[in-house]
């Protein structure tokens, strides 16, 4: 596998009603030579079962489910 352009970050925290409209934008790009590195920050909603379901679905996803340790800590591990 070739390696991509662009690295996408995308931190995700509890955003069920969001993340699918967010991450759908983003694959519906024109450029397509990137990867989308969703971090999941220890969601407690449906966030982490919707994320899986697109990463299944585009291997431009790269999904990571961790536990909770807040947008810098998320950020500075992407």
């Amino acid at each position: 596998m070739n390696c991509p352009s662009v690295t996408v970050l995308l931190p995700v925290y509890n955003a069920a009603a969001y993340v699918e409209e967010a991450v759908r934008s983003i694959l519906q790009q024109t450029f397509t030579d990137f990867e989308l590195l969703i971090l999941d920050d220890g969601s407690t909603d449906s966030s982490g079962q919707l994320l899986e379901g697109l990463a299944f679905q585009d291997r431009r996803i790269r999904l990571v489910r961790r536990e909770n340790r807040g947008l810098i800590a998320t950020l500075n591990e992407g």
